[in-house]
């Protein structure tokens, strides 16, 4: 313990140690909201919630626009469509998907209850209605870095990253597509 010399000094060092306490109290939870801000099932939801048009897709490390590919990746009110037609190639395909999904402030799962895969050849078109994770629910943790919304399936290796107007879809850690928010510009 330290002796102070006066009773001034003793109140400068209470007023300095109030001060220093004050200022701790004021500044410590915005210190704290700027690591790790979590978000509100509303912004969450206001982020994913949308239409989503195909930008890119990229197919054997190259980056294919529409005309070539086209998309839409709609999600909205629990209910999702997926659609994809693929003319890169040198045999067209298509893929049209619906399902549900539930989402939470941590957590966006989704499930397919339907597709529709067809595929052209030169002895005619092959359809195929084999649900996409064998029709099981996908759970994506969701987290926030960057101001980017990241939804991660560890058992698939999959992410879905929101950024603004942009969402980013990878898998293996490798970027497959990349889609805008219908009516941004």
């Amino acid at each position: 313990m330290f002796m102070l010399s006066s009773v001034k000094a003793r109140q400068r060092v209470t007023n300095l140690f109030s001060v220093m306490i004050l200022i701790a109290v004021l500044v410590l939870p915005l210190a704290c909201a700027s690591i790790s801000k979590e978000r509100s099932l509303t912004e969450v939801k206001g982020e994913v919630e949308a239409t989503w048009i195909l930008e890119e897709w990229y197919m054997k490390g190259e980056a294919v626009s529409p005309p070539k590919v086209e998309g839409h990746f709609i999600i909205h009110d629990n209910a999702f469509v997926l659609i994809l037609l693929n003319r890169a190639g040198e045999l067209p395909w298509s893929y049209y998907g619906y399902g549900k999904y539930t989402i939470d402030a941590s957590t966006f799962s989704m499930k397919f209850d339907e597709v529709e895969f067809f595929k052209e050849s030169t002895s005619g078109i092959t359809v195929s209605r084999k649900l996409l994770w064998d029709g099981k629910m996908k759970s994506f943790a969701i987290r926030t870095e960057n101001n980017q919304l990241h939804m991660r399936s560890d058992d698939i290796d999959f992410d879905l990253i929101v950024d603004g107007d942009t969402l980013t879809l990878k898998q293996g850690g490798k970027i497959t597509r990349t889609y805008r928010r219908a009516g941004a510009k």
